[in-house]
């Protein structure tokens, strides 16, 4: 979730809170001051109800709904004021309304009078909805008020914050352009840039440091590994060595040519990791296919292995013509490395990937058989797995292998 997603989110549940509390505060202090002045106005009547008894106006002409005046008996509640709600049923509406009662007994001379007066809460409760609904309505427009500000500010505030993540995604560790973090009037954005760039420098150093280690090893150890090949041949072609004098000379010549190939492909990793190869353009996967079929035919006709090719769909996709070549020809030549004499190859593309099937013996494979130098069945895969898997993951093409009826399969998805 964005941090500015979360924050007005955080920020909208703390306010929804605040408000309904806010808003139950407001709702009960405004129905206690209407309970207070219906007791006022109830107070008021007895008084006047009273006055009225003394006067000597006859209890019939006072009696009417909402007032009721009785003589009684019982003087326990002298004088007391008690207040209660009550329901009454209205004969005008068919129904029971809600009231607010004041009972109290009151002693006239020698009588006593029981005094109940009446007051609807009808128009009371209309009044406490009434303000229950303008106070949701105003609550309403100030939270989306509040949002769309803080929305607006946030947006403004963090605007340098997401201009140094734009530079961070955009820059290249191998790019010889520096970073560009610009200046804010926030000193913590300010801080954080000055921070990074510290970082980024002394990374830059040492990739450039450990970039110049890995290019002048590479160059060093292929020079005498070039001399002890060449050295190894003419040895070999001297026909003045014994029988096994030859038997370690060859395997100090192929364990040379091996060297050499592993030195070239570690090499080629650093370089794909070091982002060297990081601008892409359009390729058409189709000829690339085609033009290195015929780069390994005689490779498929020395090992007597019959090729199948299908290359009807024109794949193109976005991605370094010189990647997508070793992509290719490491998937062709592990096709050749491991297959049997006699066996075939099968090369076609379907809508968006392509196929390499060969014939082979069944190896146990595992999720490491694109890990480098893995070997399975005492077969050495070296590098030109962790190769093909290193290019894939670097311009997101899925690849996936299976073995099938004494068939290794290889499918490119792009």
């Amino acid at each position: 979730m964005r941090l500015l997603i979360k924050t007005v989110l955080y920020y909208v549940t703390t306010s929804l809170l605040f408000f309904i509390v806010a808003g139950f505060i407001i709702v009960l202090d405004f129905k206690n001051i209407i309970d207070q002045e219906i007791n006022k106005y109830l107070v008021n009547r007895e008084e006047i109800a009273t006055t009225q008894i003394v006067n000597g106006i006859d209890l019939e002409s006072l009696n009417n709904y909402e007032q009721i005046i009785k003589e009684t008996d019982s003087h326990v509640r002298l004088d007391n004021l008690i207040f209660k709600d009550t329901t009454r049923y209205d004969i005008i509406d068919d129904t029971f309304h809600d009231y607010r009662m004041l009972k109290v007994t009151r002693r006239i001379g020698n009588t006593f009078y029981e005094i109940t007066m009446f007051r609807s809460l009808i128009q009371p409760n209309i009044l406490i909805k009434e303000v229950l609904i303008s106070l949701f309505i105003v609550f309403l427009g100030l939270l989306a008020f509040l949002i769309l500000s803080n929305l607006l500010i946030s947006t403004k505030v963090w605007l340098p914050f997401k201009e140094t993540l734009r530079a961070l995604e955009n820059y290249e560790l191998g790019s010889s352009m520096p970073l560009d973090l610009k200046s804010s009037s926030t000193q913590e954005f300010d801080q954080l840039n000055e921070i990074i760039n510290r970082m980024i420098k002394k990374m830059r150093n040492d990739y450039l440091n450990l970039k110049e280690f890995t290019e002048n090893l590479a160059h060093e150890i292929q020079t005498p590994l070039t001399i002890i090949r060449r050295k190894s041949e003419k040895l070999l072609h001297s026909g003045n060595l014994t029988k096994e004098q030859v038997v370690k000379l060859n395997a100090i010549y192929n364990n040379c040519i091996r060297l050499s190939k592993v030195n070239r492909g570690l090499t080629l990793l650093a370089k794909i990791d070091s982002g060297v190869y990081q601008k892409h353009k359009q390729v058409n996967i189709t000829d690339i296919l085609k033009s290195q079929v015929k780069h390994y035919d005689e490779m498929i006709s020395l090992k007597e292995i019959t090729l199948r090719i299908d290359l009807n769909h024109d794949i193109r996709y976005d991605i370094n013509p010189e990647l997508s070549i070793i992509l290719i020809s490491n998937l062709i030549r592990n096709a050749i490395n491991h297959n049997i004499k006699g066996g075939e190859i099968s090369i076609s593309t379907f809508a968006h990937g392509i196929t390499i099937k060969n014939s082979g013996k069944d190896i146990p494979v595992s999720q490491e058989l694109f890990n480098r130098f893995k070997k399975t069945g005492g077969n050495s895969l070296g590098l030109g797995l962790s190769l093909i898997s290193k290019i894939c993951n670097l311009n997101n093409i899925h690849i996936e292998y299976l073995y099938s009826k004494e068939n290794h399969v290889f499918k490119l998805f792009f």
